[in-house]
């Protein structure tokens, strides 16, 4: 199963889009919202703009074996050559943006507390230990992206890949 999701990030009367697709296993499924960035107004200098969302949600109810999330993404292109790094995109998830909304009380972990530059390979960013895990959580990750100078005036978009299979 595939959801799609937008990411927004205004440049003068530009926009960012990020289409999600997230993919997991039958017994998982996870649930995101949309990312979006303020307006930028370009001025000649790289800027630094956070991204927000609201709390995205893993199911792992009736999951006793672990499981883990990843994601992964594509540069920022505009249709007429312009593009932006993916590696300009940032990512994090603080444990501390974990919550239990039921299941079992033990938290799944991050495994990336710290921002990380996304790429188009997979990067896990939460697991639960075989054992543990078996619940729904809500989680609240953090965007950040660092537009280049040399960005030219447009609506750019990406795709961003969110997985959860099964196994920590």
């Amino acid at each position: 199963m595939k959801e799609k999701r937008s990411v927004y990030l205004g440049i003068l009367t530009a926009i960012f889009a990020a289409s999600l697709f997230i993919t997991h296993s039958a017994a998982l499924s996870i649930t995101t919202s949309a990312v979006s960035f303020p307006a930028v107004s370009l001025n000649g200098q790289d800027q630094v703009v956070l991204g927000s969302t609201s709390a995205w949600q893993a199911d792992a109810a009736g999951e006793s074996g672990g499981w883990n999330a990843t994601i992964s993404a594509t540069n920022f292109t505009n249709g007429f050559g312009g593009s932006i790094y993916i590696s300009n995109l940032e990512f994090r998830l603080a444990d501390a943006n974990i919550t239990l909304v039921s299941g079992d009380p033990t938290l799944p972990s991050t495994s990336q507390a710290n921002y990380a530059s996304l790429s188009e390979s997979a990067l896990k960013f939460i697991s639960a230990a075989s054992g543990t895990g078996d619940g729904i959580y809500d989680f609240l990750p953090e965007f950040r992206l660092t537009v280049p100078a040399e960005t030219y005036t447009g609506n750019y978009t990406s795709t961003l890949t969110i997985t959860m299979s099964t196994g920590p």
